[in-house]
């Protein structure tokens, strides 16, 4: 598998644990995206809740800082944003095992807000292909739309799309999954999946920088 591949699909399943961590413990609300947050601040104003238009607005201007800061860093540390992305999701992992259980569930969302936000982004392309590792949904119009085009007219070059999208959507519900059963299980301390998740794409990309590192110390 390519160096990058695998970290996309890595990241896939951290950006599942990411949202099934959201679904089982803040209120099945789904924290990787913003369309049910920004139609919650039309329903807010119409409703006259500024509590609560206030914490979605919060929660949406996280969202952009992500983007923002996502999209500026390659501009000053050049292949930094993929390592900055694994320190933003460690430390929203952990955030969200610190965060008090009575927390109101829209301001728990805040570190999965961000981090997914940065992560989308700093893990944005594979193969060519704009394919996200924090949802879902475009990736299920590709699979199947590749998927439906291959069986149309047989032309063996959409299958590598089908393969890309296909496999994205495989680890990203692999990641829901782990989130869910720890869950079940330990509640929000199933947090640390996401941790444990994030090790082996770290290792990956720093694999020979930790050799180095161990052959000097020998």
């Amino acid at each position: 598998m390519k160096r990058n591949n695998f970290m996309h699909y890595n990241m896939a399943v951290v950006g599942g644990v990411f949202g099934g961590f959201a679904v089982c413990n803040l209120g099945e609300v789904f924290g990787n995206a913003q369309t049910l947050n920004l139609m919650g601040v039309v329903r807010s104003l119409i409703y006259g809740e500024p509590v609560v238009l206030l914490l979605r607005l919060c929660a949406a201007l996280l969202y952009f800082m992500g983007f923002a800061l996502a999209a500026m860093l390659p501009k000053l540390l050049k292949s930094k944003t993929e390592l900055i992305s694994f320190i933003i999701d460690a430390a929203a992992f952990i955030t969200l095992l610190l965060l008090p259980s009575g927390l109101n569930p829209l301001i728990s969302l805040y570190p999965i807000f961000f981090a997914t936000a940065f992560q989308w982004t700093a893990f944005e392309y594979i193969d060519g292909y704009n394919c996200s590792t924090i949802f879902s949904s475009n990736n299920y119009r590709q699979f199947l739309t590749s998927l439906v085009e291959y069986a149309a007219d047989r032309d063996k070059s959409r299958l590598n799309k089908t393969r890309v999208f296909g496999l994205t959507l495989l680890y990203f519900h692999i990641g829901v999954t782990l989130a869910c059963v720890g869950s079940l299980f330990f509640g929000r301390l199933s947090a640390v999946i996401g941790l444990l998740a994030l090790i082996p794409a770290v290792v990956y990309k720093y694999i020979n920088v930790l050799r180095r590192f161990f052959s000097r110390a020998r």
